[in-house]
């Protein structure tokens, strides 16, 4: 009986397991035994065990910063994994080790990773590791150093990093990566978008890139109503937006994520239409002139698809990348951090992309563009890869 393991150990939200879910489910109608190791246990579990898969709780500690970097900005890939053990030996051995340990219990044939290095780590030079993800979470493994992605040098040096790694391999008498990207790079990989939304398109090999599965058709119907908001209310930045919704006489709705009844409630008095569960994406989005969300990347390209508009309101880097992404494609305005952003500031983002003729042009030629060069479906070219490598053991 063969068997995958997908690994989730880094970042937040849903996107991970919503990549790696898919996968799983067609590996499973053709025979092979899955399993899952993640971040977030309590919030995926339900979703990921409905289907019947195993579910592990990943090695994991909490981000921390170290004394002599503190106050410098993250620029990096690099910079991120000195936060959770890599610049630490011994802490790193204790997390690989814990990887290790849910390896060798299921005992898989494989690994499919997103934003999971550790894993990687744990596998290196003994199991094969096919990693996913987007430009963020998966940079080029065929560099010898994680590049910045900041105007700022790297705030550890890449150095110290490949230091840790191998200092933690020779401990575990395990083959040693000769860099650190490596642990990210696997047999193949497969980054999960559209190149215009990849920075590292060029210098990436041995990779494919497409979304993982066909995009919405460009919406044929007129809008009906201004704007669908899709926000997270634990941003500080949200309320803000929707002081800046409430105070014009647009016609929308909005799902709040990490909202309670009573937050609701109040903005429902405000005059807002408040959702209390998602809505069906390609229904809202159809019937919206713009979308307003917070810019992750899976949002981002089905709205591309669909040739809307939006205004992003990124919650942290990744998502402020991605936002100015679609900015270059004229398809979007985009806020800044949540402390440098007023209502007025929201007001006129968001009155930009619903009176400016300019965003809905550029967004239907977007769509249309989109809509020629696919269907796209790298869904299967993954899992024929797999299936295709399994068979080879």
């Amino acid at each position: 009986m063969t068997r995958v393991l997908f690994a989730w150990e880094l970042g937040d939200g849903f996107g991970h397991v919503n990549r790696l879910l898919p996968i799983a489910r067609v590996l499973k109608e053709k025979g092979v035994t899955c399993a899952f190791a993640v971040r977030n246990l309590t919030v995926t579990h339900p979703v990921i065990a409905r289907d019947g898969f195993r579910v592990f709780q990943c090695p994991l500690v909490k981000p921390y910063v170290s004394k002599e970097v503190e106050g410098k900005p993250i620029a990096s890939i690099g910079d991120v994994l000195a936060t959770v053990g890599y610049v630490d030996p011994d802490l790193l051995a204790a997390l690989t080790d814990g990887w290790s340990a849910i390896i060798e219990s299921f005992d898989p044939d494989l690994i499919v990773s997103d934003y999971s290095p550790t894993a990687g780590l744990a596998a290196f030079g003994e199991r094969p590791v096919v990693p996913v993800g987007d430009w963020f979470t998966l940079p080029p493994g065929n560099w010898s150093e994680f590049r910045t992605f900041k105007d700022h040098p790297n705030r550890v040096d890449p150095a110290k990093l490949l230091q840790t790694v191998q200092e933690v391999q020779r401990r575990r008498g395990k083959p040693i990566p000769d860099r650190v990207p490596a642990l990210m790079h696997g047999e193949r990989n497969f980054v999960v978008t559209i190149p215009e939304l990849d920075p590292y398109h060029a210098f990436r090999e041995n990779t494919s890139s497409s979304p993982l599965s066909p995009l919405p058709a460009p919406a044929t119907v007129a809008p009906s109503q201004d704007y669908f908001g899709y926000l997270s209310y634990s941003y500080p930045g949200t309320p803000k937006v929707l002081t800046a919704l409430a105070g014009k006489d647009w016609t929308g709705e909005i799902f709040l994520r990490d909202a309670n009844d009573e937050i609701r409630a109040a903005w429902r008095e405000r005059g807002l239409k408040i959702h209390e569960a998602p809505q069906p994406i390609e229904e809202v989005v159809a019937r919206s002139r713009a979308v307003i969300h917070h810019g992750g990347i899976g949002t981002l390209e089905q709205v591309l698809a669909m040739g809307r508009p939006q205004c992003i309101v990124p919650r942290h880097f990744e998502q402020q990348k991605n936002g100015e992404f679609a900015g270059k494609l004229g398809t979007a305005t985009v806020l800044r951090s949540s402390n440098r952003f007023t209502e007025d500031h929201a007001s006129q983002a968001i009155t930009a992309v619903l009176t400016g003729p300019q965003f809905a042009q550029r967004a239907r030629r977007a769509a249309d563009d989109l809509a020629r060069r696919g269907p796209f479906n790298l869904l299967a070219e993954i899992t024929d890869y797999i299936l295709s490598t399994l068979a080879r053991r």
